[in-house]
């Protein structure tokens, strides 16, 4: 992405209230989801543990990027051959994936673009469906994030695509939904899930 760009994301997002660490943690683990599709191990697991830094300083109890950072630095560290460093930072990671569920009723989440105005009408006459709809999108998601780290943390490959998953339900609104929808599909896993 070019600095301009980069400038104008960051701008956009501090615009709609997230802070620079919520831009970077997310930056970072695209970054290093790229670094592992391209085999540079030690370059992804710099970056997990990065983004593990960040989230452990940044974001409070129940924020599911904390537990998707924990889980990532567990998959670097088995990449990195630790193993048993690696199971028992996946089973924390679980632990507090599982109790970080009220993050997703709390959401606030803001109204989509829609192409025309009758979409927009629609939106604001039935506010509370939408809502309904879109919490249980993200419910959907958190679901199948648990099911992957339940099966990355017995060393067994991911059973949803993630990360080729986000570069395509990447919103574009910067907004709570964004960041559990990082948080589930921002998971290290196989590079070609």
């Amino acid at each position: 992405m070019a600095s301009r760009e980069r400038r104008f994301e960051l701008r956009a997002a501090l615009n709609a209230g997230w802070n620079r660490e919520d831009l970077y943690w997310e930056r970072i683990q695209e970054r290093s989801n790229e670094h592992l599709r391209a085999g540079r191990r030690f370059a992804s697991a710099a970056g997990f543990a990065a983004a593990f830094a960040i989230a452990g300083v940044r974001f409070g109890a129940g924020d599911l990027r904390r537990p998707a950072s924990r889980a990532n630095l567990a998959f670097a560290l088995r990449t990195l051959g630790a193993e048993r460093s690696a199971r028992r930072a996946y089973a924390a990671a679980g632990a507090e994936w599982a109790g970080a569920s009220g993050a997703i009723e709390s959401a606030e989440i803001k109204p989509r673009a829609r192409s025309s105005l009758f979409h927009m009408r629609m939106e604001a006459t039935h506010r509370d469906t939408y809502k309904r709809n879109r919490t249980a999108r993200l419910r959907k998601f958190h679901e199948e994030a648990a099911e992957c780290l339940s099966e990355l943390e017995r060393g067994r490959p991911a059973p949803h695509r993630l990360y080729s998953r986000w570069l395509g339900e990447k919103p574009a609104v910067f907004d709570d939904a964004r960041k559990i929808i990082g948080a589930c599909l921002l998971l290290a896993s196989d590079p070609l899930a």
